[in-house]
C-alpha cells in the first residue's frame, strides 16, 4: 500500500507534456545550442560568384577583342577621373586657389550679420551716423550693435549665431576684453531702444557709435 502511494505521488510530480516541450524549446533556443555561424560559407559563395563572373568576362574578351579594348580604355579613364577627384578632395584645403576661395566666402558671410543693411562695417557705420543725424536712433543703434558683434566675432571674442541672445554674447565675451565695457553699454542701449522701444539719449548713442568706429579702425575693419 505504501509503495502504491509513493508511486502515485511521484507520478503527480511529473509535469504535463506541453510544459516539458516548452521548456525543452526554451533551452535549445539558447546561444550555446545555436548552430555555428555560416559566414565563411557566404564569403566562399561570393568569391566563387566573382570568379565565375571574371571567367565570363575573360571569355567574352577573347571572343570580342576590339570591344574589350574599348571598354578597358573607358574603365581606365573612369578610374583616373575618380582618383583625380579623390586627390582633389584630399588636397583641397591646402591648395592656394581653394584657400583664396574659402577666404572670399568667409569674408562675404560675415556681412550677413548686417542683414542687408550694408556690405561692410565701414559702410554700415557711415549709415549709422547718417541715421543719427536724421534722428533715427533706433536703427542707428541696431546697426552699430551688429557691427560690434561682427568685429567681436572676427576677433574670436564671441561666436555669432542667429539663435543667440544678447545675454549669450555678454557671457561669451571676456570681461577683461578692451571692448567689453562699450559692448555692455551698447547692448543695454540696444535692448532699451530696439526691444523696449524706449527713447535714448542722442549724445550717448553718438558716443557709442564713435567708439565702435574707432574699434573698426583698430582692426582695419573696412576690408
Amino acid at each position: 500500500m505504501i509503495l502504491k502511494l509513493m508511486s502515485a505521488a511521484q507520478l503527480s510530480q511529473i509535469p504535463p507534456p506541453e510544459q516539458i516541450r516548452d521548456a525543452t524549446q526554451a533551452v535549445l533556443a539558447r546561444a550555446e545550442f545555436a548552430e555555428p555561424s555560416r559566414w565563411y560559407e557566404i564569403v566562399i559563395e561570393a568569391l566563387q560568384a566573382l570568379k565565375r563572373w571574371l571567367d565570363g568576362v575573360s571569355q567574352w574578351s577573347e571572343a570580342h577583342p576590339s570591344l574589350a579594348r574599348v571598354f578597358f580604355i573607358m574603365a581606365l579613364l573612369v578610374l583616373l577621373a575618380c582618383l583625380g577627384h579623390l586627390f582633389y578632395l584630399a588636397l583641397a584645403d591646402v591648395l592656394p586657389f581653394q584657400r583664396k576661395k574659402d577666404r572670399a566666402n568667409a569674408r562675404q558671410a560675415r556681412w550677413d550679420i548686417l542683414e542687408g543693411a550694408a556690405t561692410n562695417w565701414r559702410e554700415a557705420l557711415k549709415i549709422a551716423r547718417a541715421l543719427l543725424h536724421d534722428g533715427n536712433l533706433r536703427r542707428a543703434i541696431w546697426i552699430a550693435h551688429r557691427v560690434l558683434l561682427g568685429l567681436l566675432d572676427e576677433q574670436g571674442a564671441i561666436k555669432f549665431a542667429g539663435w543667440k541672445t544678447n545675454s549669450h554674447y555678454l557671457t561669451e565675451c571676456a570681461r577683461n576684453h578692451p571692448w567689453y565695457t562699450t559692448f555692455a553699454e551698447l547692448t543695454e542701449l540696444y535692448e532699451g531702444t530696439v526691444y523696449a522701444n524706449r527713447s535714448a539719449s542722442e549724445d550717448v548713442a553718438e558716443s557709442l557709435v564713435v567708439r565702435v568706429d574707432q574699434f573698426c579702425d583698430e582692426t582695419s575693419g573696412s576690408a
